[in-house]
């Protein structure tokens, strides 16, 4: 191992100092806010123990240390305490943020090992290390800052939420009994369940190697091919019946295949995923007693069944995104006033001594934290619609408008805002979501307004016709369409879909305030009532949002 830091511990300010470094070593290695807190938290908890009993010959070294071909980020206490014996909760607890604690006690020494994978660890060769050491060398003395700690606690919290969510995640797709996969864009495997790769056992399958068309029969290659191409160039889902390919010494069996397209916020596919249903059952049911009573309500009990799996998997494919989005908030939305926080903390121990200064830069510190704190509730916000506990009853839309207009009522006087409404229907809804939906929406169009608000408010219900062209939406459920347009500042159609993306700002924050998750929220709660939620406008034209919402 290198050696790019030692540290004595003999006092608290030692434990402050050991978890600063091991937070700004892991920072200088390129690793996320959440692997940062995670490491130097550990690295701190083990440290806490050895100080706690006024351990005066322990020391904490932390370097890397190559591995083939990667490099490990590692921190090494060596101390005569005996932590094992007596510190057992707290090597638990660091084992929980880091898997790869090692203890080894011998007769006079304990040392523990903590290491952390460094992602693209070929760009620290010996110079650049060498810069990590002088750059410690020459650190200014400490000067702790409470409410660091106090958001990199709650950090931490929401890294094991987001950890544990993936868990569920990838166990309930282990768990399930139909194959599910996932492709990259152009139709390479990069992952199986369980179920498919021991029903696919005969073949060995290597993720990026094998296109998931190749997991079909021999005489189905055809028809799936031109029914795959087709799905890439129209960027819509698959939906077929296809016989896979036969076990060694068995038949090909029918399975029901969907594969849907995994779309990032540009709207462009990054990927597919997949799910294959055995129908070997029904098809035998379908070429031999197609007239039996009894088996056509088996039948039909199937075709729900695999509605149901469908809609599983689309609501599997939404956890996904909402964790991929969870992870960037973690490691770019949040880290920005962490690090105003941090610098301006600088700052503020280098003016100490002049008030009109140290005045300004604690001003900045306090907003910062501010928005670090807006950010994380408007992040558990949207996360708890995920789940969608509540019980969705009757709900008068305009029961639901007035309550909003007037919880409004200060900024549409203030303005002098002319809010105009169609007569609205009763829908099968939750009607805290309901009035959250239409405060966002009326709200967005008071705020991005530079003149006299105009909003109108219609409603229609859709057409049969306009159903059955709309892929998403089942032709047996009526709809109604709610239009609210307003005559404010509007942006670029291009922009349509990236406006829904949780902490997406078209504007300039310092002229309109918020943090840019209004219309993510919106967003969530169409998908939670299983409608759709688009947008037209122009800039300096006004907006248009349409919400599709089922009557019942």
């Amino acid at each position: 191992m290198t050696e790019v830091v030692q540290i004595s511990l003999e006092n608290e300010m030692d434990l402050v100092l050991c978890h600063r470094r091991s937070m700004k070593l892991a920072e200088l290695c390129g690793m996320s806010i959440i692997h940062q807190t995670s490491f130097a938290t550990a690295v701190s908890e083990i440290c806490r123990c050895v100080i706690s009993r006024d351990e005066r010959q322990s020391l904490l070294s932390l370097g890397i240390q190559p591995v083939g071909s990667r490099k490990l980020l590692v921190a090494r206490l060596t101390t005569t305490t005996d932590l094992e014996k007596d510190y057992q909760n707290a090597i638990k607890y660091a084992r929980r943020l880091s898997a790869s604690l090692r203890l080894v006690a011998g007769k006079k020494e304990t040392e523990v090992t903590i290491t952390e994978k460094i992602n693209f660890s070929g760009l620290l060769n010996d110079s650049r290390i060498e810069a990590f050491i002088q750059y410690f060398k020459k650190e200014p003395p400490l000067s702790p800052y409470d409410e660091i700690r106090k958001k990199n606690i709650q950090l931490l919290e929401m890294s094991e939420r987001l950890r544990e969510s993936e868990d569920k995640y990838r166990n309930l797709t282990e768990t399930l009994p139909v194959m599910i996969f996932t492709t990259s864009a152009s139709g390479y495997l990069t992952y199986a369940n369980q179920s498919l790769i021991e029903y696919f056992s005969f073949l060995e399958i290597i993720p990026g190697k094998i296109l998931w068309t190749h997991l079909a029969d021999m005489a189905e290659h055809k028809a799936l091919y031109d029914a795959w191409e087709k799905a890439q160039m129209t960027e819509t889902a698959l939906r077929t019946e296809i016989r896979l390919k036969a076990r060694p010494g068995g038949e090909p069996v029918w399975h029901l295949i969907s594969v849907i397209p995994v779309k990032n916020d540009t709207g462009q596919i990054t990927g597919w995923t997949g799910i294959f249903v055995d129908i070997q059952a029904q098809k035998l049911i379908e070429e031999t007693l197609k007239n039996n009573t009894e088996l056509k309500i088996a039948q039909k009990q199937l075709l729900n069944s695999q509605e149901k799996l469908e809609k599983n998997l689309v609501e599997l494919s939404r956890s996904n995104h909402d964790l991929e989005q969870f992870a960037y908030i973690a490691s770019h939305d949040l880290q920005e006033p962490l690090r105003k926080i941090t610098n301006f903390t600088e700052l503020l121990k280098n003016y100490a001594h002049d008030p009109a200064a140290a005045s300004k830069y604690l001003e900045k510190i306090d907003a910062a934290s501010m928005r670090m704190s807006a950010l994380i509730t408007d992040v558990l916000n949207y996360s708890r619609l995920s789940k969608v506990s509540a019980t969705f009853e009757e709900t008068d839309l305009n029961d639901t408008l007035r309550s909003v207009l007037t919880d409004l009522e200060l900024i549409i006087e203030e303005k002098k805002a002319v809010v105009k409404a169609d007569r609205l229907p009763r829908i099968s809804g939750i009607p805290q979501q309901m009035h959250q939906l239409f405060y966002n929406l009326v709200n967005n169009a008071l705020k991005f307004n530079k003149g006299t608000p105009k909003i109108s408010i219609s409603c229609h219900a859709l057409k049969a016709e306009e159903v059955k062209t709309n892929p998403d939406l089942h032709h047996s459920v009526d709809y109604i369409q709610v239009n609210v347009a307003d005559n404010g500042i509007g942006f670029d159609q291009k922009y349509a879909t990236q406006v829904f993306t949780i902490f997406k700002r078209l504007n300039n924050k310092d002229a309109f305030s918020g943090t840019g998750i209004g219309l993510a929220l919106c967003k969530k709660i169409v998908d939670n009532h299983h409608g759709q939620i688009s947008v037209v406008s122009s800039p300096g034209q006004g907006t248009t949002f349409s919400i599709i919402l089922p009557v019942s």
